[in-house]
Order: C-alpha cells, then structure tokens, then sequence
C-alpha cells in the first residue's frame, strides 16, 4: 500500500512537471532551434531531461547526489556538489531549472556558475514558485494535516484488529518520523514550514513574488527577456492529487493564480 501511494505521488508529480515543461518548450523552441544543448540544474528523476531529449535537444542533467528522488532516475543524471557545474565555460545554448532556485541557499552566488557555462547568446529558463503557490499551500496546511492524523489513526485501529495490509504503514517516512520529538511534530503540525532556504512560510509570499525573483535576477547581471505564468494551479500538499485534472487545474489558475513564473533571462551586467 504505502509502494503504491508513494507510486501515485510521483506520478502525479510527473504529469505536474511534464505539463510546466509543454509551456517552456515552447518558448525554449522559439529561441532555440532543435539540436541545441540544454543543461538541466537538478534534474530531479530526470523527467524533463527526458521530455526535451525527445524533443530533439542535446541534455545533459546535473543534481546533487543526496537528491530526495536520486533512487527514482529514469536518465543519467550527473551528481555535482551544488556549487561548480562540471561543464566547460560557453557550453550550453540553454540552462533550464525547474523549481529548484529557491532551493540554493546561495542562489546569488550560483549566477555566476550559471552565466559561465552558458553561452554569450544563450538562455536562462527558470520556473519557480510563486505567492500564489505559497500562499494555497498555506491555506492547504491544516487540511493536509487533518487528513494525516485521520489516516494515521485509521491505520493503527486495523492494524490492531489484526488486518495484515495496514501493517505497512512503518515506511521510511514512519521510520524517520520516530526521530522527531513529539514537541517538533506538534510545531510542524500548527505551524507552515518554509519551502525554500530563506525566511519562513509567510515572507516565502515575498520571496516567491514575480517581484523578488526580477530583482534578485537584475541584480545578479540577468536581462529578463520574458516572464510568463505556467497557468496550471496546485499546492505543495498532494490532497485531491490526480482527482483534479490537468484541464481543470488551468481553469482553477484563472481563478486562483499560477503556482509558478517562467523567467527567460540573457547576459546583463551585474547591478551594484
């Protein structure tokens, strides 16, 4: 049972991320003709990286080898220590990343790396969160929550009645969570955690605006070619999942927002 949901969380993250990506190729297509390099920051299981070699481009993936989907690969991915990106200067005709920015706690820094393995014409691809993504995810907290303790609870009861399926609710994440001090669990029950590596669950709808990410882009010697929503809406917890459509989660992004920006950036200069 916990394989199969853990299965189905993936999947639907893929057809999440696949969906981002038809928005990206398209701008990637018009910028870049077919047959291309694209390097991929944290390429995750290599889902895209597999989606845009497929769609006739050179890819090479790069993530740091203690990735949460390391042991999930679909394509070679190459390990890197998250600062120096193995690769020649000038090399790339794009470098792409998907939702992978804020997770750089050095992310000013890493614009250099950045800009030197890309060519003197190419194109930064960025998507990223957005507020409107903290902010549901947020508002989505306390039900994800509820939802946890009902199933946990559920679990335990047929595991003590004795009915054998429920005893595999001790996966990893149950394993791990036994470390966690019940002071600790009640603090990330009651309280939203941060996604990325500044601030906390409230400034992120700061940290996360198109706003913020054009001046940290501006002041890292970025030019923003074009900046444009993904049009699909979601949250960081998996409640309804793949019960929503993707068609239905584009129609929802109308109503709520986008959960991420796409910046398409070329060289600048560096702001003082």
């Amino acid at each position: 049972m916990i394989a199969y949901k853990k299965a189905m969380e993936l999947s639907y993250l893929e057809t999440l991320r696949l969906s981002e990506l038809e928005r990206v190729l398209t701008e990637i297509k018009s910028e870049k003709p077919k047959g291309g390099i694209i390097l991929e920051i944290g390429a995750g299981t290599g889902w895209q990286a597999k989606k845009m070699a497929g769609n006739g481009y050179h890819v090479e993936a790069i993530d740091i080898a203690d990735s949460a989907y390391s042991i999930h690969r679909i394509c070679p991915i190459i390990n890197y220590d998250g600062n120096y990106i193995p690769f020649p200067c000038n090399h790339f005709d794009v470098v792409f990343s998907s939702n992978v920015l804020e997770h750089i706690p050095h992310v000013s820094e890493f614009q250099i790396e950045i800009k030197r393995v890309l060519k003197p014409d190419g194109i930064a691809v960025h998507v990223l969160p957005s507020a409107s993504w903290r902010f549901w995810t947020n508002v989505a907290h306390y039900p994800f929550v509820f939802k946890t303790i009902i199933k946990t609870v559920y679990s335990k009861i047929m595991s003590i009645k004795g009915r054998g399926k429920y005893n595999e609710v001790k996966s990893n994440k149950t394993a791990k969570m036994k470390h966690v001090s019940k002071k600790e669990l009640i603090k990330n029950a009651l309280c939203c955690q941060r996604h990325g590596e500044i601030g906390n669950a409230l400034s992120e709808l700061y940290y996360f605006s198109r706003y913020r990410w054009s001046e940290l882009f501006r002041h890292t010697g970025w030019k923003i070619k074009n900046c444009f929503s993904t049009n699909l809406f979601y949250t960081g917890h998996i409640i309804f999942g793949p019960s929503i459509s993707i068609r239905l989660r584009q129609i929802l992004s109308c109503l709520l927002g986008s959960s991420c920006h796409v910046f398409v950036l070329i060289k600048g200069e560096t702001t003082p």
